[in-house]
């Protein structure tokens, strides 16, 4: 009887270990991938203002960390100051565009990846787009229970355009 204990136990721990060796990416290139579209899909929402699915991109105890807003902790918030800043109608609207070639992704074992990068703010006001700054940035993201949420936001080195 104890045998069989221990190969439901054994078998337990292997399942568990295969089957986040299934959810984690099998390489540098995929998880790049990965990482590189949840991004797209995160400030989709951000730039559309779709408030709902923004927030599904990050977890609760999210730190952000902006060099000329400071510091912030917490889901609550940080959605409370994106409605207030970036979804602020009639207000011309912000979005944000990542500068693609600056884009690297870095694997974090046991814990998801890192992205870094630039990127560039522009407003939109009565349909016209105009670049207003660029900055740096660096998303920590998180593998839990199969779902990649952002849990530390740097956003730094702001600069106007010119």
């Amino acid at each position: 009887m104890k045998k069989i204990y221990l190969l439901a136990l054994i078998f337990g721990i292997t399942a568990s270990i295969h089957a986040q060796n299934e959810v984690y990416p099998s390489s540098s290139e995929v998880l790049t991938e990965k990482i590189l579209n949840l991004d797209i899909k995160a400030f989709d929402a951000y730039n559309t203002c779709d408030v709902a699915a923004f927030r599904t991109y990050f977890t609760t105890d999210l730190e952000f960390y902006h060099d000329k807003g400071g510091y912030s902790k917490g889901i609550e918030i940080f959605i409370e100051t994106f409605k207030a800043n970036i979804c602020n109608e009639p207000k011309p609207k912000v979005i944000r565009k990542t500068v693609k070639e600056s884009l690297k992704v870095y694997p974090l074992e046991g814990y998801g990846a890192i992205l870094m990068g630039d990127h560039d703010f522009y407003l939109i006001e009565n349909g016209v787009e105009k670049k207003t700054g660029t900055a740096k940035f660096i998303n920590m993201w998180l593998l839990e229970n199969g779902s990649w949420k952002m849990s530390r936001v740097l956003s730094y080195e702001h600069k106007p355009s010119h």
